[in-house]
């Protein structure tokens, strides 16, 4: 099967994005897909994610960087900055993206550097056709990415974006094949859907636009500027008998509504959103509804243990449960079985995902 790229997005901060990028690439596969999960946040925090919070010093992360035998970020921004064609990095790097704790799953680490690319490509849109030789830039990380994830057999690619609405976003959402957006029940994530709208209906027009006046031609750009909307994933609240407490659920009403009237609407119009039937037959017997492709609690306690071992916290053992929670008896059996409920949450929205993109 060829590569599907899946975009991570929200740019309020907060929402869990890349835990949930880390987890919904764990669930991929363990569905039998290979999985490549790319850190495009100048934070690198899925980076520290899969590689360690605690398990390595500064030193050890200094020498991982400084190894031309790890491929990460940085000799790629370094490589596009210098005017390195895509073709040509590719043809000579010889770096190893990293393993995880699953044989499925592999990372490209992300640099502090990536926040210089983005200011180049957020001028480069701008000025290009004015400048032709800037214009190439915007869509050269796109297409180097794109590369890399085929060339290591990816059947899928998810992309981690910081949470911004800088130019480097745009080439990613804009270039991939289907986006998320992770949401919190909160007031701020309720603005953010309003300015995701308004932000997707910009960027599709500039993308258009500096296409047509820089005469690429459509199909063989690497920023095909059709990403398509597959839904929220609605999370970080506290439960109440297996549901949404009544605060939060009426900030998730909100939310979803707000995806209803202003989003949908919109990215039906520029045709960036997978039809709501089709996300709608999906969630039969759920209890869910377009465009919520799963509710996920707060992890509580066990995002400790996770982070601490680089592994989902639906991933964990009975074992490491015990020895690394440090808990035994009622505590012990309650976050056990709420990392079963976990894992068939996770698994559900792994094979919602795999459906929708068949």
């Amino acid at each position: 099967m060829a590569t599907k790229s899946i975009c991570l997005f929200n740019h309020k901060g907060g929402v869990s994005k890349t835990t949930t990028t880390f987890n919904l690439g764990w669930s991929l596969a363990r569905l039998g897909h290979k999985v490549l999960i790319v850190d495009l946040d100048s934070q690198s925090n899925l980076t520290g994610l899969v590689m360690g919070y605690t398990s390595i010093n500064d030193d050890e992360m200094e020498a991982f960087y400084e190894s031309r035998s790890n491929l990460t970020m940085q000799p790629i921004v370094e490589a596009l900055i210098n005017g390195i064609s895509p073709a040509e990095f590719i043809k000579n790097d010889k770096g190893q993206l990293t393993s995880t704790g699953h044989p499925n799953l592999t990372l490209l680490p992300g640099h502090l550097d990536v926040a210089d690319l983005d200011a180049q490509i957020s001028v480069s849109l701008k000025i290009a056709s004015g400048i032709p030789a800037t214009r190439n830039i915007p869509g050269n990380l796109p297409l180097v990415l794109q590369e890399i994830a085929k060339s290591s057999g990816a059947d899928y690619v998810l992309y981690d974006l910081s949470p911004n609405v800088g130019g480097l976003n745009e080439v990613i959402l804009m270039s991939s094949d289907y986006f998320i957006v992770p949401a919190s029940p909160d007031y701020f994530c309720l603005q953010a859907i309003g300015s995701l709208e308004k932000n997707i209906k910009k960027w599709h027009r500039e993308i258009t636009r500096f296409k047509e006046d820089n005469g690429f031609d459509s199909k063989s750009f690497p920023i095909k500027n059709k990403p398509k909307f597959m839904g929220a994933i609605q999370q970080r609240y506290r439960p109440r008998n297996d549901k949404p407490a009544k605060s939060f659920d009426a900030w998730i009403n909100k939310i979803r509504n707000a995806i209803d009237i202003k989003l949908a609407p919109t990215l039906e119009k520029i045709d960036c959103i997978i039809p709501r039937a089709e996300v709608q037959k999906q969630l039969e017997g759920t209890g869910l509804s377009a465009y919520d492709l799963a509710h996920i609690p707060d992890f509580n306690s066990l995002i400790a243990i996770s982070q601490q071992l680089s592994k989902p916290v639906f991933a964990l053992t009975d074992e490491e449960i015990k020895t690394v929670g440090k808990v035994f008896g009622h505590a012990e059996l309650t976050m056990i079985e709420s990392r079963d409920r976990f894992d068939e949450v996770f698994e559900e929205l792994g094979k919602r995902i795999v459906s929708l993109t068949s």
